[in-house]
Parts: structure tokens; C-alpha cells; sequence
């Protein structure tokens, strides 16, 4: 008679679970934050102006608050200070008010892509749908203070086909984080369902 204890295995989880888990994983990871930082930061080498509405999105819709906040601020004031001394901007009341104002845009655009709605929490369609929401919600954003900053100071406007470029500078940063993002999420669930296969496979009684 076989008296080895009956073990139940337990049901595997669902994807979206899977997903949460592999989100919650990468977002309290600081290579992904140090990473994010670093790469944002660099583009002020290649940009006077950072895509800046794309790393907030990127910032807000992969990390907690408390970091996405502290991450897009780094990532601002790295972007202001390569301009005020290797770029040379001049250092005029006006140029450190727009600098205040980009700041503010970015700090509003990353608060708004934290806010994260239940769907976007559930997959991976859902994070990537947000992610959109969040670039083109925050695009209009800011961009919209910077219009209306200019008005108030008396600067010139931007044409549409300057405001399309700007967009898609943005986009294409932040699609291209978001991609590193969601390489690193799939590659924390196949670690999570290989080590759930080998702790089923230990726990199995021989028969």
C-alpha cells in the first residue's frame, strides 16, 4: 500500500497574473531604473531637447510613483544642465523660465502615466494601450503649456509640421524603451515558469 502524502499541484497561474508579477518585478528592479535614467539622460548628447513627454510616459507606465517621479526629474535636470554648460544656453531669466516650464510638463505627464488604470494593469495589451494613452494625452499636455507659455511671453508659435516632428521624436523614444521594457517582462516570466515547473517537478512523490 502506497502511503507517500498526496500532493496537490497547484493550478499554474493565469498569464495576466504571470504579467503583474513579471510588471512588479521589473519595476522594483534598479537595473531597469538606473537603465531608464542613463539612456534618457545620454539623449541630450544627440537632442538639445529631450524627448521628454516619451521618457516620462516610458517612467510612469513602468515604475511606481515615488521612482517614476525621481526618474523623470533626473532625467530633466541632466537634460538642463547639458544645455547650461556644454550647450551653452544663455543664462536669462526667460531661458531658466522655460526650463522651469519643460520641468513642470514633465513632472505633470509622468504623475499622469502613474495613474494607470485597472486594464493596463491585467496584460500586456493593456500596459501597451495605456502606454499610447499616456504618450498622446501627454504630448497634448505639454506641449499645450508650451504654447501657452509662449503666448504669455510673447515668443513665436510652432507650425504643425514642427509639432508632428517633435511627436514623433517622442514616440519613437518611448516605443523603443517601452520594447526594452517589455523584453525584460517576458524574459521575468519565462524565468518565473521555469523555476514554478522545476519546484513542481522537485515536489512530485516518487510513485
Amino acid at each position: 500500500m502506497n502511503n507517500s502524502p498526496i500532493v496537490t499541484k497547484p493550478a499554474p497561474p493565469a498569464p495576466s497574473n504571470l504579467w503583474s508579477k513579471a510588471w512588479q518585478a521589473i519595476a522594483h528592479s534598479r537595473l531597469w531604473l538606473f537603465s531608464l535614467i542613463a539612456i534618457a539622460s545620454a539623449s541630450s548628447l544627440v537632442y538639445p531637447h529631450s524627448p521628454l513627454v516619451g521618457f516620462a510616459a516610458v517612467t510612469g507606465t513602468t515604475l511606481h510613483r515615488k521612482q517614476a517621479v525621481m526618474a523623470a526629474m533626473t532625467i530633466w535636470f541632466a537634460n538642463q544642465l547639458y544645455g547650461f554648460t556644454i550647450r551653452q544656453y544663455p543664462r536669462t531669466l526667460e531661458a531658466f523660465t522655460w526650463g522651469l516650464v519643460m520641468g513642470l510638463g514633465t513632472l505633470v505627464v509622468t504623475l499622469l502615466a502613474t495613474i494607470k488604470p485597472k486594464f493596463s494593469q491585467r496584460n500586456f495589451t493593456g500596459h501597451l494601450l495605456w502606454f499610447g494613452a499616456a504618450v498622446i494625452a501627454g504630448y497634448v499636455l505639454f506641449e499645450g503649456t508650451i504654447l501657452l507659455t509662449a503666448q504669455l511671453m510673447g515668443g513665436h508659435g510652432l507650425t504643425a509640421s514642427i509639432l508632428g516632428r517633435i511627436f514623433v521624436k517622442n514616440a519613437v523614444w518611448g516605443i523603443a524603451l517601452s520594447l526594452i521594457h517589455s523584453v525584460l517582462t517576458w524574459n521575468a516570466i519565462k524565468f518565473s515558469e521555469k523555476y514554478r515547473g522545476a519546484l513542481r517537478y522537485a515536489n512530485t512523490p516518487y510513485e
